[in-house]
């Protein structure tokens, strides 16, 4: 109650009046520039907020927030070298994920192997006497914390490399359907799939009706010449498999509708309306009729020199010329549909989901009937799974990766690869290479594109493939093309739901390892600690600070405004100040009305300039389109900011700004308080 008084004096200064036009203007003027400064801050550091968590989260999907991997002792360990040299274990080295399914003992038997070597490192025994197994110990020791913290998975990974070569058959652009071959070459790195991680499908970019639509016209298509380095030629296949490769994709679909493949659809009798006539053009060759164009809009037909009006009547087609004469014309006429048309699609289909119940309009005609996909395309349909059905694309909600009839593994590219043409559904080979007691021989694994996923902006994460583990497993048994580090191309990976636990949880598997005397065997790192994402991550707090800084700079200056304004009213309002002082205020009174009124006008700005900053957010996209428009070229680069900018708030900003803006006018609002509460009442009276 005590600010009551100070509270409604400062709030009548505040309010516009026509005798004290200037002092309004100012204060109007003030809180503009105030507001557009805290506009510019929010957006900013939103977006930039925004930018570094959707990174984040990317990063920390695919690499996990905590890594765990083998040390150089791991790999020079008698737990790691014995099974080379056992017969148990095939004499070949094993993997994480192979050393987790074996039993932990030792492998190695003096009656049946060989001599160990003088230099052969020493077995880690424990108390007991039993060989110490460090990946059984480490996954017990995650399995602990998950206990204590349901949110943990964990899962081994394991990096590989081999070379990559897809086959793009695409089908032509005209009526006849000529087809083009390409191919595509690149040596890549494979990364295990991580499907136990729960972001995962986040990052997974659904399949398209684009897609759709070539994996229909691949069901035709033979795989028989795909792994071949220049197949000459494309070999179709039998009518029962392409049909059962269809009905295999349309029962994972719902199509909603249709459109022309070509610029020429031929209209299917079926469909044709009875007494419903057509506005249409004749085409003759050599005297007779070839085909009849019906364009979607009339106006093109009507008034040409070839117009002719077309119906069925009956089972007959009849035509009918510009001076009226009518005759029938033969069912097999081509009667070809000349512009944009699309058809909708009934929720009821045949059983086997290759003739589709359709209705739509042409030339404002209804058209309702049952029609093929012959020289019809998918323009519109919802993805889904029926029965737990195989998909030739990768399952969103359990990142699935399928391998279908023709025993062809489904693989997940970079979105990189979309700019070089690939689709979902094009088939080819991962090559490598493993060595005999005589020569070095090439093994191709068939593969085909199951989906895309986005790395984020990670230099490498644009050559990765993502695999099922087994593929990453074979390569690095039987390869000699590729040498990864060990020490990084294999190990486990953490993920939890709180970045900020990282170092927490990093300290709880270090003291548990060391408890158990395995903490040699392994490296802890951070996401924090990744050396392909430690400098940038610097660089974005570098970043973030720096504008905080020049933000409070600029609102410090904005603020300065509110001096100017106060000390015009000060002066305006010298007379009241007297009367006041005289009727028993305080000096302390006095300061708080005007210094009172510039924290109010800096509350003010704030929730102006955070209302802009919301709608500026809400509608991020129209204005970088606006952008891109005026510049002529993306003003945004997607690879690095994504397909759009984050449109949310940041609550840290608008937190430093309610505190920051109101502060600082406070601060500015003292110098003009502090003149006015040391005016003297019969100085001021006497002037008067």
């Amino acid at each position: 109650m005590r600010f009551m008084f100070e509270l409604s004096v400062a709030l009548k200064y505040l309010i516009p009046r026509k005798k004290q036009l200037s002092v309004s203007l100012i204060a109007l003027l003030s809180v503009a520039v105030i507001s557009l400064v805290v506009w510019l801050v929010l957006v900013f550091l939103s977006v930039t907020e925004g930018i570094e968590r959707n990174w984040l989260q990317k990063l920390t999907t695919l690499n996990a927030p905590v890594r765990i991997t083998p040390t150089a002792h791991y790999y020079a360990s008698y737990y790691y070298q014995i099974d080379g040299i056992a017969a148990e274990t095939q004499y070949s080295l094993k993997s994480i994920a192979e050393k987790a399914e074996l039993p932990s003992k030792d492998p190695y038997d003096p009656s049946e192997d060989g001599e160990l070597p003088a230099h052969f490192p020493q077995a880690d025994l424990t108390a007991d006497g039993s060989l110490k197994d460090p990946v059984k110990g480490l996954f017990t020791l995650l399995s602990q914390l998950r206990q204590s913290q349901p949110d943990i998975a964990f899962q081994d990974f394991e990096l590989s490399g081999a070379l990559m070569r897809l086959q793009l058959l695409r089908p032509g652009n005209g009526m006849r359907g000529d087809e083009t071959q390409g191919y595509l070459t690149q040596v890549s790195y494979l990364a295990s799939l991580p499907d136990k991680c729960p972001g995962l499908s986040s990052l997974l970019l659904p399949p398209t009706e684009k897609d759709l639509n070539h994996l229909l016209y691949l069901a035709s298509h033979s795989t028989e010449l795909s792994r071949q380095d220049s197949p000459a030629l494309t070999l179709k296949t039998g009518k029962d498999t392409a049909q059962s490769r269809t009905q295999g994709i349309l029962q994972n679909v719902i199509v909603k509708q249709l459109k022309p493949r070509y610029p020429f659809w031929q209209l299917p009798l079926p469909l044709f309306p009875s007494e419903k006539p057509f506005d249409a053009l004749a085409h003759f060759r050599n005297g007779r009729l070839s085909r009849i164009d019906v364009p979607t809009d009339k106006a093109r037909a009507i008034g040409a020199q070839n117009h002719v009006k077309i119906w069925k009547e009956g089972s007959d087609l009849v035509l009918q010329d510009k001076e009226g004469r009518q005759e029938k014309i033969a069912r097999s006429t081509p009667i070809l549909v000349d512009g944009p048309f699309q058809l909708n699609v009934d929720n009821s289909t045949d059983e086997n989901q290759l003739f589709f119940n359709v209705q739509g309009a042409l030339q404002g005609v209804a058209l309702k009937g049952g029609v093929s996909l012959e020289g019809l395309e998918i323009a519109k349909a919802d993805f889904i799974s029926k029965n737990n059905s195989q998909t030739p694309w990768v399952n969103l909600r359990d990142s699935r990766l399928p391998v279908n009839e023709e025993k062809e593994t489904g693989v997940l590219l970079a979105k990189s690869f979309l700019e070089s043409g690939v689709m979902i559904g094009d088939r080819g080979y991962l090559s490598y290479s493993s060595t005999t007691a005589s020569s070095v021989q090439e093994h191709r694994l068939p593969i085909f594109v199951s989906g895309f996923y986005d790395p984020g902006i990670l230099s490498v994460g644009n050559k990765c493939i993502l695999v099922p583990p087994f593929v990453t497993r074979a390569i690095n048994s039987s390869s000699t093309s590729f040498n990864l580090d060990k020490t990084q191309s294999n190990g486990i990976l953490v993920w939890f739901n709180d970045l900020n636990q990282a170092e927490e949880l990093k300290n709880q598997i270090l003291l548990g390892l060391t408890a158990q005397g395995l903490d040699q065997y392994w490296k802890v790192t951070t996401f924090r600690e990744y050396d392909f994402a430690k400098d940038l991550m610097e660089q974005f707090q570098s970043d973030k600070y720096l504008f905080t800084l020049v933000g409070i700079i600029i609102l410090t200056v904005a603020c300065c405004n509110i001096i100017s304004m106060l000390v015009l009213l000060v002066n305006d309002k010298k007379r009241e100040i007297g009367i006041l002082q005289a009727m028993g205020a305080s000096r302390f009174s006095i300061a708080a009305i005007f210094g009172i009124c510039g924290m109010s006008m800096g509350i003010l700005s704030s929730i102006v300039g955070t209302a802009a900053a919301l709608f500026t957010l809400q509608n991020i996209d129209s204005i970088v389109q606006l952008l891109s428009f005026i510049q002529g070229h993306d003003a945004f680069n997607t690879t690095f900011f994504g397909k759009s900018l984050p449109g949310e708030l940041s609550h840290n900003a608008v937190t430093f700004i309610l505190i920051a803006t109101p502060f600082l006018s406070l601060l500015a609002g003292l110098v003009p308080a502090i003149k006015a509460c040391r005016l003297r009442p019969s100085e001021i009276l006497r002037a008067e």
